[in-house]
């Protein structure tokens, strides 16, 4: 089976080439990994919770497959509705190691479609798909995928058109909605610095009747829409977020979202918890990220100290 090639709005390619070749980089790993058949019938159970057109309704004979369909379900609409008896019955059907990697795909074909549905609401143009790039198959495909997922998260915080309270807002909205405990304990320091005190962060929880100024709530509406339900991203709420937002922050925002919402693998498979963070006085621990887009480290206080 061909792999199923990312559809993006042509702006948001074009605005940001390296990060949404990463994209398709990791998402053909994902059908290297994983058996295709396999992968095509969740993303197909995906794009019909998500009312993509390649969506619709699907059953599976297989009780392999019908169980891997069945948290699939779960996994789009609320990834903390998983609990320990779901992720033991994914596992009891495909073993640890393969549970992680199909987990780790769907993300990735997941996340894919949530982009395509918001990307094509916020900007004008075509959807772009790559072309069909050569697959040599890795001589670890699982290794692959785990290392192609990490090289796209790098590319995304490599993007320097949100300033750090916003992305540190966008950031918290996705760890709460999506109940992960690590990304709820932790605080980016640069936010901290640029004036994201607790005062702040807390409002992200009720934002729409908070203070926070025009230009954070609708980044926030679009971070509800990618994380929830696209179709909830209406033309009159996509307009006037264009009308606060520049296109190269629109952009930043679609994938810093996606970025961030790769807490949702840990979530589904219950290794989200934050036992081995530094832990400050209010429970809280701090990290930056350097310049290659990964974290420099953890520490229990925000000077890094």
């Amino acid at each position: 089976m061909t792999p199923r090639p990312v559809g993006l709005a042509a702006p948001l390619r074009a605005l940001r080439p390296e990060a949404t070749d990463r994209l398709d980089v990791a998402c053909a790993r994902a059908w290297d990994a994983v058996d295709p058949e396999l992968l095509d019938a969740l993303r197909t159970r995906a794009a019909a919770v998500l009312g993509h057109p390649d969506g619709r309704r699907i059953g599976a004979a297989d009780p392999t497959v019908a169980g891997c369909l069945e948290f699939a379900e779960q996994f789009v609409i609320d990834v903390s509705g998983i609990a320990d008896a779901e992720r033991e019955a994914l596992r009891g059907h495909l073993g640890g190691d393969a549970a992680t990697d199909v987990v780790r795909a769907l993300f990735l074909v997941e996340y894919a479609l949530r982009l395509e549905l918001v990307s094509t609401r916020l900007f004008d143009g075509p959807v772009v798909a790559a072309d069909a790039r050569p697959t040599d198959r890795p001589g670890d495909a699982s290794a692959a995928l785990r290392e192609a997922l990490a090289e796209y998260q790098d590319a995304v915080v490599r993007g320097q058109a949100l300033d750090p309270v916003l992305t540190e807002l966008v950031r918290l909205r996705c760890a709460r909605t999506h109940n992960c405990r690590i990304c709820q304990t932790l605080r980016m320091a640069d936010a901290r610095d640029a004036g994201a005190d607790d005062a702040l962060t807390a409002a992200v929880d009720r934002y729409e009747t908070s203070d926070l100024d025009e230009r954070t709530k609708a980044a926030l509406r679009v971070t509800d829409a990618l994380i929830t339900m696209p179709s909830s991203l209406s033309p009159a709420v996509a307009a006037a977020t264009r009308a606060v937002l520049a296109p190269d922050e629109l952009a930043e925002l679609c994938l810093d979202v996606s970025k961030w919402s790769t807490q949702k693998v840990h979530v589904a498979l219950g290794t989200d918890a934050p036992d081995r963070l530094p832990l400050g006085a209010q429970g809280v621990s701090w990290f930056r990220f350097d310049s290659a887009g990964r974290v420099a480290g953890y520490s229990a206080r925000p000077d890094g100290a």
